[in-house]
């Protein structure tokens, strides 16, 4: 489970977006998303959520989307999800992260 964007940056403000990543078994999206939908509503009440889905079958990537009741309107939960078989490899000249946990020691490094 990662950050990207400006939460990752540490540029982030009381309007910005939130964007989640978890990397997870393959074939388990559906399932995934309901668990994560479960740990946010112990946040604060999902007033709306736009589901986009799959967005992209190589690799399998899903996206949702959610808002929480009294937060502002552009700030939202953006949920991405990969499948483990992605075996993504982030660039440190390219891609600013900041990781939540990673037990499988999914997330890569290259120079």
């Amino acid at each position: 489970m990662w950050l990207e964007g400006s939460w990752a940056t540490g540029k982030n403000n009381e309007q910005s977006d939130i964007d989640v990543w978890l990397d997870v078994d393959d074939g388990t999206f559906e399932h995934c998303i309901v668990i994560f939908r479960r740990h946010l509503s112990g946040v604060g009440k999902i007033d709306w959520e736009d589901i986009r889905g799959i967005y992209s079958n190589k690799p399998k990537l899903m996206k949702q989307t959610f808002h929480l009741e009294g937060f502002p309107e552009e700030q939202v939960v953006e949920l991405d999800l990969q499948e483990h078989s992605r075996h993504f490899i982030f660039s440190k000249s390219k891609h600013i992260i900041k990781p939540l946990f990673d037990k499988d020691d999914t997330i890569q490094w290259q120079e």
